[in-house]
């Protein structure tokens, strides 16, 4: 049984040791900035920098490497003056362990801070620039990215492994620019080093070490459903009590993405929303958007007066109306909200914050607060899910 998402789990686990735990991915940075000019400073340990197997610069801790791009080639500069041009270079680490920060001059952009190594190439009208990090590490720093640094072992734990998962299996998203997956969202916000102090502030994350510890603790840990395929790990911040059927959302139904009714996040942060319009405005909407009858008074009285005790997908059972569509129309926070009148307006009485597919957030959160662990949590928001160790995976598909 090896389909095609578990061959790329084993492209994936290319280079790791014999537990699957040491791999590295490929991470295309700056990929929006698309930089022609940058600063490297290597922050733990020296760095090599190297062309066509060769070193050309031993960059000491706390020196600076400029490079632009110059005629198709790499201009190299340090504080001792110009090194020459090349077709690209590579900071490898002089240790067993480096970290550095980078920085993009044009156009400008704020310092980060990245792990292990560094490769520059040339993009064409750009630089090209991809962190080859260890991917409990980049695992660390999407958790941080995307979490925060105030949330706990056990959430940290559950994000890893998110994250891990999704990584795996999208592992060759940027195939054709020579890199694996990106820093952008839609790639999972990765912001770069977990455990290293804010290159601009100087401050240092008092959650650091928890998460990479999640990251470790967790390493080759990944969500698989019934056919040993990764699954699509995906989460949102508030479901307000139920969670929706990914076909509800989405078009597309997975078995391991079924509504599931949530008592966590109910008194959370973001459980409850309103928004008042007028009521003009809101049967004019569904008349001209939807062709609902709104001269008819029944149908009148039901576009103004609608109730969700459970995620409903449609509107008022319209099959026409998906309330996906109805929540982007109005930039509503979830598709679970009813309506009421008062006076002319209509008032729109929301639950959750997010598409409601997946884990719940802060449902997650108040769970970890009342002491269940990361695997009942992922159990509870994912129907029939294995959790299982890639190493093993690999074993069950020879």
């Amino acid at each position: 049984m090896r389909t095609f998402l578990t061959a790329l789990l084993f492209i994936a686990i290319i280079g790791s040791d014999a537990q699957g735990r040491s791999s590295e991915v490929e991470i295309g940075l700056l990929t929006q900035a698309k930089p022609t000019k940058i600063i490297i400073t290597p922050l733990r340990g020296d760095y090599s920098v190297v062309s066509n197997d060769s070193v050309i610069y031993s960059l000491k801790n706390h020196d600076l490497l400029h490079i632009s791009l110059k005629d198709q080639k790499l201009e190299l500069r340090t504080l001792n003056g110009l090194l020459g041009t090349f077709l690209n270079v590579r900071l490898i680490p002089q240790g067993e362990d480096g970290a550095f920060k980078l920085k993009s001059v044009i156009p400008y952009g704020h310092a980060k801070s990245y792990d292990d190594i560094l490769n520059i190439n040339n993009g064409s009208k750009c630089l090209q620039v991809i962190n080859e990090v260890n991917i409990d590490k980049y695992v660390a720093g999407v958790v941080k990215s995307e979490v925060g640094t105030n949330e706990g072992l056990e959430l940290y734990k559950v994000h890893a492994i998110i994250c891990r998962t999704y990584a795996l299996s999208n592992f060759r998203k940027h195939e054709e620019e020579d890199y694996q997956l990106c820093d952008k969202v839609h790639c999972q916000a990765f912001a770069g080093s977990c455990d290293q102090a804010d290159p601009v502030t100087g401050l240092s994350y008092a959650a650091s070490n928890d998460i990479l510890k999640a990251a470790v603790q967790t390493a080759g840990l990944v969500l698989v459903d019934t056919t040993l395929e990764l699954i699509t790990a995906s989460f949102h911040s508030n479901c307000g009590g139920q969670t929706c059927n990914s076909e509800d959302v989405w078009m597309l139904s997975k078995i391991y993405l079924r509504s599931v009714k949530d008592p966590y996040c109910v008194q959370r942060k973001n459980a409850r929303w309103e928004r008042k319009v007028s009521q003009a405005k809101w049967l004019g909407y569904f008349e001209r958007v939807h062709g609902y009858k709104v001269s008819d008074e029944q149908s009148r009285e039901r576009a103004l007066n609608f109730t969700q005790t459970s995620r409903a997908p449609y509107f008022q059972n319209n099959q026409k109306i998906m309330l996906k569509d109805v929540r982007a129309d109005w930039r509503f926070r979830s598709t679970f909200f009813s309506t009421s009148v008062s006076g002319d307006q209509v008032v729109v009485q929301g639950r959750g914050f997010g598409h409601g597919v997946g884990l719940c957030q802060e449902g997650a959160m108040e769970m970890v607060l009342r002491g269940i662990g990361y695997k009942d949590i992922l159990n509870f928001y994912y129907t029939g899910v294995a959790l299982i160790d890639i190493a093993s995976l690999r074993f069950l598909l020879r």
